[in-house]
């Protein structure tokens, strides 16, 4: 195995990590739920190890280009939903938060068919990834601790998330519309 592959075997055990979180969440939410906190918390350490390791060794390959963004949108619909079952959070909100990733891994596919162009990652969606962390940290933190908090701050804390995504959904759209009208001023200089 080389060395470069690890940030790629990273993102795959994320994918993993998904079921794991999924299994625990609901076997242990009322006792032990910190079980699948850990998982949460695990799955988001290796994605920051993935970013350190592909980009201070320029271990960026487009197959990572098209896992990390997977794993990332994978366990944050898994989270979504576990907490919508259990009535943390409203299934509309879930449900808008869902479809918003479908939107964006159908427009990473359809960009990388149409223009043969992957679309990286930039520092808004890496800021919207680790706001989505620390906010389903924080629903996670009053859930083990049972803190008495009003369940429609939950519901705050993650339509919260969902403007950053929103925003961050925009701002590629943007630049994805800037590569498209680049490359095509190439081809016409070409010919």
């Amino acid at each position: 195995m080389k060395l470069r592959h690890i940030p790629n075997i990273l993102s795959a055990v994320r994918i993993l990590m998904v079921p794991v979180f999924i299994y625990l969440f609901f076997t242990y939410y009322e006792k032990h739920i910190y079980l699948s906190l850990s998982v949460f918390l695990l799955a988001g350490l290796t994605d920051i190890i993935y970013g350190y390791l592909a980009r201070r060794n320029n271990w960026i390959t487009d197959l990572g280009k098209l896992l990390d963004p997977l794993a990332d949108k994978i366990m944050q619909c898994a989270v979504l939903i576990c907490f919508a079952v259990k009535d943390v959070i409203p299934w509309l909100l879930a449900a808008a938060f869902m479809l918003k990733e479908l939107f964006m891994i159908t427009g990473a596919v359809i960009v990388l068919k149409k223009i043969k162009v992957t679309v990286k990652s930039h520092w808004y969606g890496k800021v919207t990834t680790a706001v989505f962390y620390a906010i389903v940290f924080a629903v996670f933190v009053v859930r083990v601790f049972k803190l008495d908090i009003n369940p429609a701050v939950y519901a705050v804390l993650i339509a919260l998330a969902l403007i950053f995504t929103l925003i961050s959904m925009f701002l590629y759209i943007i630049d994805t519309l800037k590569i498209n009208a680049e490359l095509k001023n190439k081809d016409s200089e070409k010919q």
